[in-house]
């Protein structure tokens, strides 16, 4: 990616007087205009001798910043807070919902948690599973309350954060609140 900011810099700057390029130097004092096919892309700063120059530069300087790092439209939370939210169970418990919520206690990369479902086909009105979340990775939830496995790992999937089940496949699409 720096090669092709760098290219639409150099090809910015090289419109305003065909065949010059403005030189950079690795220190800033020494910098100098010459007439040169190459550039070194070490340097602090360019050498500007008039408005076109600077216009072209910085016109350049916002193309680079705006293709180098992209913003992104929201912001993933950090840590154990991307698991948090209501999700749904389509595939095996149809019409019933979780609801991901972080317990006070951390040890580490660890934070207690629980997910309060229920209402689905096939599954009770209301329960409350224990769940561990390892960093922003993975969450592994205790099913043996509703009869299933002690140790289900989950991990983030998706743009929307949904949890996709490493075991079995199952999808937990998250929904908006």
């Amino acid at each position: 990616m720096k090669k092709s900011i760098s290219n639409i810099f150099l090809t910015l700057l090289s419109l305003t007087n065909p065949g010059e390029v403005l030189a950079f130097s690795s220190s800033p004092q020494t910098s100098t205009k010459t007439k040169s096919q190459s550039f070194s892309t070490t340097s602090t700063s360019p050498i500007i001798l008039d408005r076109r120059h600077a216009v072209l530069a910085t016109i350049a300087g916002t193309a680079a910043s705006l293709l180098s790092s992209p913003i992104p439209a929201q912001a993933a939370p950090a840590g154990a807070e991307a698991f948090l939210g209501k999700f749904s169970d389509p595939i095996n418990h149809p019409g019933g919902t979780r609801t991901i919520r972080l317990l006070d206690q951390k040890v580490g990369d660890y934070q207690l948690a629980e997910v309060v479902g229920g209402g689905g086909r096939g599954e009770p009105e209301n329960f409350v599973l224990p769940a561990v979340v390892v960093g922003d990775r993975s969450i592994i939830i205790d099913f043996t309350p509703k009869g299933g496995p002690r140790d289900f790992v989950g991990v983030l999937d998706g743009k929307n954060g949904d949890i996709k089940f490493l075991r079995d496949g199952n999808r937990w699409p998250r929904l908006q609140e």
